[in-house]
């Protein structure tokens, strides 16, 4: 069995006489398996963890001449939008990909995309300029309030903090229509200042926002969820809406998908089980739920809803520390079911009062 040792000096070996524009972790990880004729297909986040601690440790010139070329990526996304798919192809592929980043991410970094390798470096120079390592142990990191809302432990290992990365960074397709107007609408917020002093997660809606969102204030998550219903497929051959989607703009993105044309190539493999009742089927809500929920939809899925309500809990960190299945409710939530507390597994049913039965 190879050790970890010689695995690490002879990525590190790969990793330096390799182009980081065209290399991928599978193509690190492929070459591996040939060099030692070993099978490493379960020491994948190894190999990832390896890489990430290899590439955060590039000299300061090529990290320096690779921040300045991203910082002109991401302008020319901002202001020239028409210019996207060009951009991300002359960018290519391997670890300096764009990468579309978490709304946690993009409020820490500061910016809606970025390449994994720029995200690790700005997390560790503001480990460093924060002074965050432990200095009985460097490997571990101490999370001050910005890296807990991301990681959601007090300290991490450097190795952890590598993987925990993953789920804050997404794959970004070329000439993604939502990416392009969440882009735009993130640049009219800064230039008209309308995040709130004093909790820049929530958006100040202006009368134009107001007029996307009908509310006077929305969080940054349920802001992107919202634009899902002013985002609609086109009909690839005769550039028009499909005739389904008047139906399917009233429910959120996941009902959008079950009832979509098989043909659209932007839903193709997202799509469930089509379904008109049950579990499926877009309910009217209550004025309190619409409300609580602060995008302007009035109508979801009982899956929707719930899973709304766990986002929202998890968000806001509202399960009991000493028992994960009680529900700790902040005013928000006691003002919506009328209760204190209550038990994770009685979310549903304590939804069933704000879904308006209709007449069949």
């Amino acid at each position: 069995m190879v050790s970890d040792s010689d695995l690490v000096n002879r990525l590190r070996e790969i990793l330096r006489s390799s182009d980081l524009d065209t290399a991928t972790a599978g193509s690190i990880r492929r070459q591996l398996e040939k060099d030692f004729g070993v099978d490493l297909s379960d020491r994948k986040t190894f190999v990832r963890d390896q890489i990430d601690i290899f590439l955060e440790t590039l000299p300061p010139k090529q990290e320096q001449e690779e921040e300045e070329e991203e910082e002109v990526d991401i302008v020319k996304w901002v202001w020239k939008s028409n210019k996207v798919d060009k951009e991300v192809k002359k960018r290519g592929g391997g670890f300096n990909k764009l990468c579309s980043l978490s709304p946690k991410l993009q409020e820490f970094v500061g910016e809606p995309e970025l390449a994994r390798t720029q995200v690790v470096k700005k997390v560790w120079a503001y480990i460093r300029e924060n002074n965050l390592q432990d200095p009985k142990n460097r490997r571990n990191i101490r999370c001050d309030e910005s890296l807990h809302t991301l990681f959601r432990v007090k300290t991490i290992n450097m190795f952890q903090m590598n993987k925990a990365l993953s789920k804050h960074i997404w794959p970004l397709e070329n000439g993604d229509v939502k990416q392009k107007v969440v882009k735009k609408l993130w640049a009219y917020i800064r230039e008209n200042n309308l995040q709130d002093p004093k909790n820049r997660q929530n958006i100040l809606c202006d009368e134009s926002l107001r007029a996307i969102f009908r509310v006077d204030c929305i969080n940054m998550f349920q802001m992107n969820k919202a634009l899902t219903k002013h985002i609609w497929p086109l009909n690839v051959e005769d550039g028009v809406l499909d005739d389904s989607l008047q139906k399917e703009k009233q429910c959120k993105q996941e009902e959008e998908d079950e009832e979509e044309d098989s043909d659209d190539p932007n839903r193709r493999g997202k799509r469930q089980k089509k379904g008109s009742s049950g579990l499926l089927a877009c309910l009217p809500l209550s004025d309190a739920l619409v409300k609580f929920l602060g995008t302007g939809e009035n109508s979801l899925s009982r899956a929707g809803a719930v899973k709304r309500m766990w986002e929202y809990i998890k968000q806001n960190d509202l399960q009991d520390p000493s028992d994960k299945r009680r529900i700790l409710c902040d005013d928000k939530l006691k003002e919506l079911f009328g209760v204190d507390s209550f038990n994770g597994f009685t979310v549903s049913k304590l939804l069933t009062t704000h879904f308006i039965k209709t007449e069949q």
